[in-house]
């Protein structure tokens, strides 16, 4: 099935309780990389019941059905600061945040394992925001992680682009964020910040690996979109489970283009910021 981002927060996916150790997988990526893609596709294979679970959109949407609606109200998800984060400066971590995160990973490990399977997909931004903590420290740890990223991140700046604009993320046209009253989507430099974000996003994956002594498995969703169950078996195999125990037979066409014709196409905005450069680089050369 083709889940939404909405129907994987439901109790539609809620699976069995499980007691005891799952093992863990955490897909590693940033914004529209093809994350969800990977997602349904580990869903439907029987492979857990990945999900953006540490995104503070999604966790608001899941904590009322939880009883934790009480709990999440005020919570403030910020990163810390770059002085907080130097070794040498003491930090004191938020009291509130990680008892709410301590009784939402009890629901999360007792009701979204799939095959004794627990596994998440976090973007970097999110990462820091609610996971680099004492609580998220020992979830993290003895885990299988999963970098995946886009070898064309021009595109990907384009879409994400238009996702702040639209408030659109999924696969339908839920607006899950507030929309731009007056989007531009045109703005070259919203393009490029866009662009540099993502750039500093994977940077940030990138230490986050190399300090832990990481060596993830790593795929490009335009390989991934080539073969995805080769891929999952692979992960099986790496966790310790027998691939030919994976349910087959899922597949998804690729998504089409944006249907509102009132928008200019990803491409247009693509071709306009590459214009946009070439006219910077002009001028540059010119000064």
């Amino acid at each position: 099935m083709r889940y939404t981002e909405l129907q994987i927060s439901s109790e539609l996916l809620d699976q069995p309780q499980f007691s005891g150790s799952p093992k863990k997988i955490f897909i590693c990526s940033t914004p529209r990389s093809g994350s969800y893609l990977l997602c349904r596709q580990m869903i439907n294979a029987g492979l857990g019941v990945p999900h953006e679970y540490f995104n503070p959109v999604v966790m608001r949407q899941m904590a009322p059905r939880l009883g934790l609606q009480g709990d999440i109200r005020g919570l403030a998800w910020s990163p810390r600061g770059r002085m907080d984060r130097l070794l040498f400066r003491g930090w004191r971590e938020p009291a509130a945040e990680l008892a709410f995160l301590r009784n939402y990973l009890g629901f999360l490990l007792a009701r979204r394992c799939q095959g004794g399977v627990f596994a998440a997909k976090v973007h970097f931004r999110d990462f820091r925001r609610t996971l680099e903590n004492s609580v998220g420290d020992e979830l993290l740890e003895n885990s299988l992680f999963i970098q995946l990223h886009r070898e064309d991140i021009l595109k990907q700046a384009v879409s994400e682009h238009f996702g702040q604009l639209t408030g659109q993320w999924g696969i339908d046209d839920t607006v899950t964020t507030t929309p731009a009253a007056n989007p531009n989507f045109l703005d070259a430099g919203a393009v490029d910040r866009a662009l540099n974000d993502l750039a500093d996003q994977e940077r940030g994956w990138r230490v986050f690996f190399a300090r832990r002594g990481i060596v993830p498995m790593s795929i490009s969703y335009e390989r991934l979109c080539e073969d995805p169950f080769s891929f999952l078996e692979a992960i099986a195999r790496r966790i310790g489970i027998d691939p030919l125990t994976l349910r087959r037979g899922y597949s998804e066409a690729a998504s089409g283009p944006v249907g509102n014709r009132a928008l200019p196409s990803k491409e247009e905005v693509a071709r306009d910021y590459l214009a946009a450069m070439a006219s910077l680089r002009a001028g540059a050369s010119q000064s």
